[in-house]
């Protein structure tokens, strides 16, 4: 009995074998992005759904409501655009006869006040004349300021159609996200959602388990972990399917450290757990391992423990 201990000890040690392994799944939680009143489950348990298939829809009647009033502010604030646009137009018109009627008073006066005429001209027309040009002179100037003003008032306007189109954007977002979809393919899991039900962003409403690659965690203990490296091949033995299939894999990850250190909150000092007094056991140290050939007949369900063995390069 001691011989085959010694023998099965030494031939674990030399072959990295450990039953201390788990199958790992890439899960997503289906949440909300929104709060809502649950009006519909599409999902089932078991249903193997692709990425944006509709799972749960929630009311969506206060985000329709809001994105019409978005909606409407945004439309009003185009309308305002184009108008201000158009006074803009005006006000360049006015700006040109204003400057054409300042260019005919100049000509008129130009003609008026030449030394070959300037005899037959009363004194009062060109004194008139020189005042209604400088009247036309502040209107044209007025006339440009209010140019400057209305350009300003465009600017404006399409600052905040900026910020109306956002909130639209923002309340189309909100009234799209009443609708949950699923993020990836995978198959549906652990539904118990009823109708009614009120939910809160960001909370887990059942589980998506990715379709694509199948890992295991295999839990090694450092006494074994010199010879481990990215790339070697590794043979799986799930214990649900132990004595009939086995499956290939690869390591992708080098052995990474688990925490250890416990530290008092209030001081900063180290806490040190009591170890065994008669036998210290090693550390162990996960190991990622990605299943090679999955076969949809024997499927690897999250959580499921294997036997793993690691046959180098």
């Amino acid at each position: 009995m001691a011989v085959l201990i010694a023998l099965g000890y030494f031939a674990t040690s030399y072959l990295s074998i450990t039953d201390n392994a788990f199958i790992v799944r890439v899960q997503t939680p289906v949440t909300s992005k929104v709060a809502g009143t649950v009006v519909e489950v599409l999902a089932k348990n078991g249903q193997f759904v692709k990425a944006g298939e509709v799972l749960v829809r929630l009311n969506p009647e206060n985000y329709q409501l809001l994105f019409d009033s978005a909606d409407a502010l945004y439309e009003k604030g185009l309308t305002s655009l184009k108008a201000l646009a158009k006074k803009v137009e005006l006000s360049k018109h006015n700006l040109q006869a204003g400057r054409d009627n300042l260019a005919i008073l100049k000509n008129q006066y130009l003609q008026k006040s030449h030394p070959s005429v300037l005899g037959g001209v009363p004194q009062i027309e060109l004194s008139d004349l020189k005042h209604k040009m400088n009247a036309q002179e502040n209107i044209t100037s007025a006339l440009a300021d209010q140019l400057e003003i209305d350009q300003y008032e465009v600017e404006m306007a399409k600052n905040t159609l900026v910020t109306l189109k956002s909130a639209r954007d923002q309340a189309a977002i909100a009234l799209n996200d009443a609708t949950i979809k699923a993020p990836a393919d995978g198959q549906v899991q652990n539904v118990f959602l009823g109708l009614g039900r009120n939910v809160m962003p960001a909370e887990a409403l059942f589980t998506l388990v990715n379709a694509g690659s199948v890992f295991v965690q295999a839990n090694i203990e450092e006494t074994d972990l010199a010879g481990i490296k990215q790339g070697d091949k590794v043979t799986i033995y799930p214990r649900i399917y132990l004595g009939s299939r086995s499956f290939e894999g690869v390591v992708v990850s080098n052995p990474f450290g688990v925490s250890r250190q416990i530290t008092q909150p209030f001081s900063g000092n180290q806490i040190i757990a009591t170890e065994n007094k008669w036998l210290l056991l090693p550390q162990r140290l996960p190991v990622i391992i990605e299943v090679t050939n999955a076969d949809s007949k024997y499927p690897l369900e999250n959580g499921m423990s294997a036997y793993v063995r690691i046959r180098g390069q």
